[in-house]
């Protein structure tokens, strides 16, 4: 669920919540090229809701109804337009990534609160943080970020599948037990990332990095397989 403390967004998740996030995770990190198809558009759909959640506030329809309309209408032209949709996440991957990055290497002054506006009384109804794009460094990122993310995915696809999979993956599983040990440290205690933004960074590293071995070594293995089955065919 989605917890606003003095009109700022912070997500609160479960226990439950964070073990599956961590299993969900793992088949980023694991399966990513088993299904690139398949995780591209559940990765396009949880884009599309997220927009959807930001836009309701503009949109004069209910706020679940213009969520599910985001998800779907994101998710359901990924499907069709797949190198197109993969370009648009590496993208947004890439840009993410490298902007945190830099935002943990700043400190406190990496972030920032952004307001939302909510037209209908024009007054600022939701702060979301996140990377403070109004610093040089951060926003270099995160430009290098989406412009790296793109070109990958139109020039090295099957990499950049194997590095958008292994990253979404890493991160899911990092905040899936950032916030089960949050969880455990009790109420009023700062948030893990807080206290140990750098070592949850070196953390996602190495986990993208065994996320690309994982996979390709699992790609190899369906090639050996394949080039098997295919001289045991032309043997028979």
């Amino acid at each position: 669920m989605i917890a606003s403390a003095t009109g700022q967004m912070r997500l609160v998740i479960p226990a439950w919540g964070s073990i599956v996030l961590v299993g969900v995770g793992v088949v980023y990190l694991v399966l990513g090229t088993r299904w690139p198809r398949l995780l591209n558009v559940l990765s396009m759909t949880f884009l599309g809701c997220i927009v959807g959640l930001v836009l309701s506030l503009w949109i004069p329809l209910g706020q679940p109804l213009v969520i599910v309309i985001g998800g779907v209408l994101l998710g359901g032209l990924s499907a069709f337009f797949r190198n197109v949709a993969h370009a648009v996440l590496g993208a947004v991957v890439l840009a993410v990534v490298l902007s945190t990055l830099a935002a943990n290497c700043l400190g406190e002054g990496g972030y920032a609160s952004y307001l939302v506006l909510n037209l209908s009384d024009k007054s600022y109804s939701t702060q979301w943080p996140g990377p403070n794009l109004a610093r040089d460094p951060i926003l270099a990122a995160f430009l290098t970020g989406s412009l790296i993310g793109a070109t990958v995915a139109v020039v090295r696809l099957r990499f950049s599948r194997r590095l958008v999979t292994s990253a979404q993956g890493a991160a899911l599983i990092l905040v899936g037990v950032a916030e089960l040990i949050t969880g455990i440290r009790g109420a009023g205690r700062t948030l893990l990332a807080a206290d140990y933004p750098m070592t949850l960074s070196a953390c996602w590293l190495c986990l993208v990095a065994i996320g690309l071995v994982i996979q390709q070594t699992l790609e190899r293995r369906d090639e050996q397989w394949d080039v098997e089955d295919q001289d045991m065919a032309e043997g028979g």
